[in-house]
């Protein structure tokens, strides 16, 4: 059976976040692992990716797990919070490539979910671009009803085996986001 760990990269640079990475790795990889060396070089190469990154977005890591064993890791999902718009629900089918993108190689499959606070809709394609060579997408939107805001999740993967479950992942994701409180939401809209 798989799971699924995700946790929020912090806007900026957090000692307790950072341990708290360290003593994760550590829990999950054990002996014959330097975690304090790998967490804190993870968690440098994290903060890294959110400097600059616009004040609507956020970087979210995590990594899956095969029988509690971790097998992908780590694995990196873009989220990007919008004002919703109720006059043009269909605006999210084409941000999020429902018909395909340019880069896509075969036609994306298109899966439509509920969450606890709204509904959404995830697209996995295979795609092909100069920069990553052949890969997997994962585009999907969340509507959060109550918040009146639309969620954007990007995220790219090429191995085989993580194209195989990347997409339960992203709908943790969904998941993940839909329970929690998000006051900083708000901030960057």
């Amino acid at each position: 059976m798989i799971s699924w760990y995700w946790d929020w990269v912090p806007a900026a640079a957090s000692d307790d976040w950072t341990a708290s990475l360290v003593k994760l790795l550590d829990e999950w990889l054990g002996v014959g692992v330097d975690a304090p060396e790998m967490g804190a070089a993870l968690a440098r190469d994290l903060l890294a990716r959110t400097d600059g990154m616009p004040a609507n977005c956020r970087l979210i890591w995590g990594g899956g797990f095969l029988e509690e064993r971790p097998r992908w890791l780590p694995l990196l999902i873009l989220a990007e919070f919008r004002p919703a718009r109720p006059e043009d629900p269909a605006y999210l089918m084409a941000e999020v490539g429902a018909e395909g993108f340019a880069d896509d190689v075969r036609p994306p499959t298109v899966d439509y979910l509920t969450t606890e606070r709204g509904d959404g809709v995830r697209v996995f394609a295979m795609a092909s671009s100069n920069g990553e060579g052949l890969h997997g997408r994962v585009n999907a939107a969340l509507r959060l009803d109550d918040q009146a805001v639309d969620v954007l999740l990007t995220t790219r993967v090429k191995a085989l085996d993580q194209l195989a479950v990347i997409g339960s992942g992203v709908e943790a994701v969904m998941h993940m986001i839909a329970t929690q409180p998000l006051e900083f939401i708000h901030a960057g809209l």
